[in-house]
């Protein structure tokens, strides 16, 4: 699965020794990593991605809050961008097509981020006519503390986002989906539930989660501690890593994806993206980005060429 950035290390070690690890406890440490991730706020979000030139014209916009009930009543904090006056179309004269106000795209962010971690790709379907729903996963931004599951509870969440999304604006919408990294597993394990969406746009995600950690265990030579981990998980937490599977999802699904995925990412690399193209049943694209590393796509190639994959992507499907 490719080697492991020391970022990604300490995600999922915390800095920890193998020794400590192989220690009892060291199983519920590991899980809890995992299942209870130190995230940034809203407003530690909003500086790095002003820091990485990522913001925009993001305070321009209009924008409504309102919360929706998740999975077993958790609640939601969720953002409607509008596009019918955003500043994108405004400077740049864009038809955002006849059908204006009827198109809609939700955006999940990746895991230790919040519904600030979306802004970056919101020109894009801005600029497309879609009004964008940005919302914190459960257990980030300013939602209640949760079991975080990296993918299944926030696939079922984000089906109960789906369907407040048409009670709220509509059966007659047109709806689609985008992720990043956690997110973009949430947004393809959804699919198995059958929602109604017109595509998902999938950036950088993985194929099956205890796989995933199981590698990066593997090259921490811990890797014997993947089975003790997931136990705990299920015990203390409540689900199984091997259910966070978009490659599963995937296998009979009708909705068109598109996944795109750094070259350079190796937390997690982009053979993942590969093996979920191939897994696909259903119409997939597979963009590869030079020197792009894990959720980095947008950054490196910049908003006219990643709107271009997106914009490209839609008119093939449509």
């Amino acid at each position: 699965m490719g080697t492991v950035s020391s970022a990604a290390k300490a995600m999922l070690l915390g800095g920890a020794s193998a020794a400590a690890v192989a220690a009892g406890g060291g199983s519920m440490y590991l899980a809890r990593r995992i299942a209870k991730p130190k995230g940034k706020t809203l407003a530690e979000e909003k500086d790095w991605e002003i820091e990485q030139g990522l913001w925009g014209d993001f305070d321009l916009t209009e924008r409504s809050s309102y919360t929706v009930s998740g999975m077993d009543g958790y609640t939601l904090h969720c953002e409607l961008v509008k596009t019918e006056n955003s500043i994108w179309s405004r400077l740049r004269g864009e038809d955002a097509a006849q059908d204006i106000g009827r198109k809609y795209v939700i955006l999940t962010h990746g895991y230790t981020s919040n519904r600030y971690g979306t802004v970056k790709y919101i020109p894009t379907f801005l600029s497309l006519g879609y009004n964008c729903i940005i919302y914190d996963c459960r257990d980030h931004g300013v939602n209640k503390d949760a079991a975080c599951s990296i993918g299944n509870f926030e696939a079922q969440d984000l089906q109960k986002v789906i369907e407040d999304t048409y009670d709220r604006y509509g059966e007659d919408i047109e709806l689609g989906l985008h992720g990043e990294s956690m997110g973009a597993a949430a947004s393809l394990i959804v699919l198995k539930y059958r929602p109604k969406v017109r595509f998902v746009v999938a950036d950088c995600p993985f194929a099956n989660l205890y796989d995933l950690i199981g590698s990066g265990y593997r090259s921490m030579h811990i890797g014997f501690m993947i089975d003790p981990v997931n136990r705990t998980l299920q015990r203390m937490y409540h689900f199984d890593m091997k259910d966070s599977s978009p490659r599963d999802a995937l296998k009979d699904n009708s909705v068109p994806v598109c996944l795109i995925h750094g070259k350079e990412d190796h937390f997690v690399p982009c053979a993942n993206s590969e093996e979920l193209a191939k897994t696909a049943s259903g119409y997939c694209e597979l963009h590869l980005v030079d020197e792009a590393t894990h959720a980095h796509s947008r950054k490196v190639l910049g908003e006219e060429a990643y709107t271009q994959i997106v914009r490209q992507f839609l008119e093939n499907i449509g």
